[in-house]
């Protein structure tokens, strides 16, 4: 291990010190849920800090992480989004809080995330992969025991998957470093091995669902981008804008025709999740690495008030006629969700019409111009999707409806996540500074 791994991976090592931690004062009983939440909440965001303190450096050679813009920028948004997610997760309604023990394995999920991102070696992107999965799936047998099967199968089978793809590459490179990727042949244990890798990553990061899905998604992602940078070059030099279009094009189409049907509020903003990992694959496949660093940071930022807005809600899995009233029992809240449904639909003044912008002129100059056809027919078709979700809100409350439970702590941060989408589109100069020292 090198200097530049220890100093790119420093932000895994946080979150993995912090869990640990975590872990052993859970163990005594002596601290209560809420303040070993707050306690990882401080973590994650120690985590972002180490994370652009530490800024980048020339690659080394024998370095198995990469300390580059792009390592900083993501390990940086998954400090913060880990960070964000426990604070609304204490601040909910009681049952959906999460417990003290639970949150050692989310930090250990986030530094599994922050390793991935960073990683430039396939044993350690799976190493990563493996410690991001299988903390989640022990949370999941405890949240929802009915479907813990389900999503422990679907963890395993993306590793497996992966893993194969991994035994492949090796046996036609001989090395599990990224910079052998770009020097190998075209020979078919290469090609299958790179394809089920690519497979098992982009399994993960559509299926991800459930709480904590926004960390596995940004993962495996960051993963997925770096490895079509790597081979997008040098000897291979593989053509990857027609693969990444056609995924791009499969996620949009699915994601707002199912959600046109759809009333269940957890799936139809899982739909609107998958849209927007198809706007981001939009830029990937126009391949400015900028439009998708900005992608993903507005992409989570109206994921996590989106979902947030559930956590405050006393029915776990609510439909569209559970919302209404919401506008006069909690209009803050209906505010901010409204807000959040603007972003995700891409329209103004909210940050993700800014992001939808740039999605598009990246897939311009890429001359794709049949993929902005279909994002424009995307977003007019989520429009319609998921404005009955704001109409839900302003129907008038059910005899029977019971009124969500005030949480202050949630509402604030559910407002601060608005703020944040409607000043990032009104002035979204810093954070396009940010998305500029991405590459891949």
């Amino acid at each position: 291990m090198t200097d530049i791994d220890l100093a790119a991976g420093v932000a895994a090592i946080v979150l993995v010190s912090g869990a640990v931690a975590v872990g052993l004062i859970a163990l005594t009983r002596l601290v209560g849920d809420r303040a070993l939440g707050w306690l990882g909440a401080v973590v994650g965001i120690w985590a972002a800090g180490a994370a652009i303190v530490n800024g980048s450096r020339p690659a080394a050679a024998g370095s198995s992480l990469a300390l580059d813009g792009t390592t900083a920028f993501l390990a940086a948004l998954i400090g913060v989004v880990t960070t964000i997610s426990l604070v609304l997760s204490i601040g909910g309604v009681r049952s959906a809080r999460i417990r003290g023990d639970q949150v050692s394995l989310v930090l250990f999920a986030a530094a599994g995330a922050a390793a991935v991102v960073a990683a430039v070696d396939l044993l350690v992107l799976f190493a990563g992969l493996a410690l991001l999965s299988i903390p989640f799936s022990a949370i999941a047998a405890r949240r929802d025991p009915p479907r813990v099967v389900h999503r422990t199968q679907s963890g395993a089978t993306s590793l497996a998957i992966t893993a194969y793809g991994i035994a492949l590459l090796y046996a036609a490179t001989g090395e599990t470093g990224y910079a052998a990727l770009g020097r190998a042949t075209h020979n078919p244990l290469y090609l299958a091995g790179l394809g089920l890798v690519l497979a098992g990553l982009a399994w993960r990061a559509v299926t991800a669902s459930g709480h904590w899905s926004l960390l596995v998604t940004l993962g495996t992602m960051g993963a997925l981008l770096r490895l079509v940078g790597a081979t997008r070059t040098g000897d291979v030099a593989l053509d990857w804008e027609v693969s990444l279009a056609a995924l791009a094009a499969a996620a949009l189409a699915f994601a707002v025709i199912a959600a046109l049907t759809e009333t269940r509020v957890r799936r139809l903003l899982g739909y609107a999740a998958l849209a927007q990992l198809g706007y981001v694959l939009v830029a990937a496949a126009g391949f400015s690495a900028p439009a998708v660093a900005f992608s993903l940071a507005v992409f989570a930022t109206l994921s996590l008030g989106a979902f947030g807005v559930l956590a405050l809600l006393p029915e776990e899995d609510p439909r569209l006629p559970d919302l209404a009233g919401l506008v006069r029992q909690r209009p803050l809240v209906a505010l901010a969700l409204g807000i959040f449904v603007l972003g995700l639909v891409g329209l103004p003044p909210t940050a993700g019409y800014l992001a939808r912008a740039y999605v598009f002129e990246a897939a311009v100059r890429g001359q794709l111009l049949w993929l902005v056809v279909v994002g424009a027919l995307a977003t007019v078709a989520s429009a319609v999707a998921f404005a009955r979700i704001v109409l839900a809100c302003f129907a008038p409350p059910r005899p029977d409806a019971v009124a969500p439970q005030r949480a202050r702590i949630g509402t604030v941060v559910l407002l601060a996540l608005a703020l944040a989408v409607v000043v990032a589109g009104v002035v979204p100069g810093p954070l396009l500074d940010a998305a500029q020292a991405v590459r891949f």
